[in-house]
């Protein structure tokens, strides 16, 4: 469990959130949409599902609905059907080129099923028109990202700092000690923390931002 919690905190507490956070403050609730990828929940976390949750929390957002947006919704709620791939490109289309500025942020991208985060990759060349694009992944798929949109990304690697990680660990062994004191003893505590951080040693995370504009794709450093 511990393993776990410690993937996510290198991943979207250490440098996600921040840059949620910062982007909300600079630009707006309504403008920004983030997604936090979890390899438990591939299962429902398919492209329909995730292109679904961006426009919902845009929508939810939005100072001013097009009416093309309300046409697409009754047509699917008339038919009794879920929304497919194609009604919410359609929506989003629609909706992105009317939001001043708009940002997309996938954290730990590299959790999806891989057919599902190639096809998602390849969905955000088409489906998010002038939206920039926030992703954070671990290393093995920077390859993959710069394949599925055709083009060479300069990534900015961040590590994980031993020091860091032991506080982390140790915080979260001491909140399950506070309600289950007789579960662990200082032995099994070291050897706990020892076996963790040095698996952890070396771990780091991709993070870019890319900006799809007309077509093209310009990519920074984050």
């Amino acid at each position: 469990m511990l393993e776990l919690k410690l993937n996510r905190i290198l991943t979207h507490l250490a440098t996600s959130s921040v840059v949620i956070d910062d982007l909300i403050a600079r630009h707006g609730k309504a403008n920004v949409a983030y997604i936090y990828c979890d390899y438990r929940d591939q299962t429902s976390q398919t492209v329909v599902n995730i292109l679904g949750s961006v426009l919902r929390q845009l929508l939810t957002t939005a100072s001013y609905v097009p009416e093309t947006i309300y046409t697409v919704l009754e047509s699917i709620k008339k038919q009794g059907q879920r929304a497919e791939i194609g009604d919410i490109s359609t929506m989003l289309k629609v909706l992105l080129p009317r939001l001043d500025r708009s940002f997309l942020c996938l954290d730990a991208l590299d959790e999806l099923e891989s057919r599902t985060r190639f096809t998602l990759l390849k969905a955000l060349r088409t489906e998010f028109g002038s939206a920039r694009i926030f992703l954070t992944g671990r290393p093995h798929i920077e390859l993959e990202v710069n394949r599925a949109l055709q083009i060479q990304l300069d990534a900015m690697h961040i590590e994980a700092n031993e020091d860091d990680i032991r506080g982390f660990l140790i915080h979260e062994i001491e909140e399950d000690m506070n309600i289950n004191p007789d579960d662990m003893n200082k032995q099994l505590r070291e050897e706990i923390l020892e076996a963790i951080i040095g698996k952890a040693g070396g771990m780091y995370v991709l993070s870019f931002f890319i900006h799809i504009s007309f077509g093209s794709i310009y990519a920074q450093p984050t």
